[in-house]
């Protein structure tokens, strides 16, 4: 009697710490088999952005494919710490699931993502692939700015796209889509995703991306990293591939181990403008 007791109150134990242990706020498609390797979508994208990019890859790694809340449909947290949650989040699930160094590939904030992630944990990831993403975007077109004079106009953005009507997001995404890719077929995917999304979450995540600087952090990362950008779709706002090469060194200039590679004719969303040459740049870096 003693040792059924004894068995009965594990498995309650065993359950209501199952119940306890808290499901990622990220969904999570996982395809292919081999080492891992953890892709992450940027503001607003459904993880489907990577499908090519799987296809490329699943026979020779196992790829986890995350759509962060609060875009493209996903469920969105109520959180002051957007950034630092998803990434905590991320941390814990490779933790739990045992994957052994993973690669880490992330476009535009998945990007700024992969090097939040490798900042916070070096020993954790493996190899890291940021697709157009900077380590703070806020310095982008001025390489003085700051976390404290880029707050006010944060503080203004995060304000007003929370109070955004659903008419004016429509439009918003309409405008914001067309510069983004060249294909109308991955324009519409993009403008339908950031309609699907969560424009407070959009707003608090824009707004942490502006006032976290990790310029400096990056000297602390560990693996191997390759930096991908993109300047065509600013073409017509005078910007050249000199410039965006040269803005882009500047942002990784205390992580000089960084590959940093520029697309000729690829607008933000490279792996649809130039998918052959993104699979080509990767494909060498990960044979290193």
């Amino acid at each position: 009697m003693k040792a059924k007791l004894t068995s009965l109150l594990a498995l309650l134990l065993f359950i209501t710490l199952t119940a306890q242990a808290k499901a990622p706020s990220f969904k999570v498609v996982k395809t292919g088999k081999g080492p891992a390797m953890i892709l992450i979508p940027g503001l607003n994208s459904d993880g489907e952005v990577w499908d090519e990019t799987v296809k490329h890859y699943q026979k020779s790694y196992t790829c986890y494919v995350l759509t962060l809340p609060g875009f493209a449909g996903q469920p969105a947290i109520q959180t002051d710490h957007f950034l630092n949650t998803v990434r905590d989040e991320i941390i814990t699930y490779v933790q739990e699931n045992k994957l052994k160094k993973p690669v880490l590939v992330g476009h535009s904030l998945g990007g700024y993502m992969t090097l939040a992630l490798s900042v916070k944990a070096p020993d954790l990831f493996g190899k890291v692939v940021v697709v157009d993403g900077l380590p703070y975007i806020g310095a982008a077109q001025n390489p003085g700015a700051t976390v404290e004079s880029i707050k006010p106009m944060a503080d203004q953005m995060k304000n007003s796209m929370a109070k955004m009507s659903p008419e004016m997001q429509k439009q918003q995404e309409a405008s914001y889509g067309v510069t983004m890719a060249t294909d109308s077929v991955h324009i519409q995917k993009v403008i339908d995703w950031g309609r699907k999304s969560d424009y407070k979450t959009t707003g608090q995540a824009m707004y942490e991306m502006y006032t976290t600087d990790l310029r400096k952090d990056i000297a602390t990362i560990k693996s191997p990293v390759l930096v991908l950008g993109a300047w065509y779709g600013y073409k017509g706002y005078g910007v050249t591939k000199e410039l965006t090469t040269n803005m882009y060194k500047t942002q990784f200039a205390n992580l000089p181990s960084a590959e940093v590679k520029i697309a000729d004719t690829a607008r933000h969303f490279i792996m649809y403008d130039e998918p052959a040459w993104l699979f080509a740049q990767m494909d060498a870096f990960l044979k290193k």
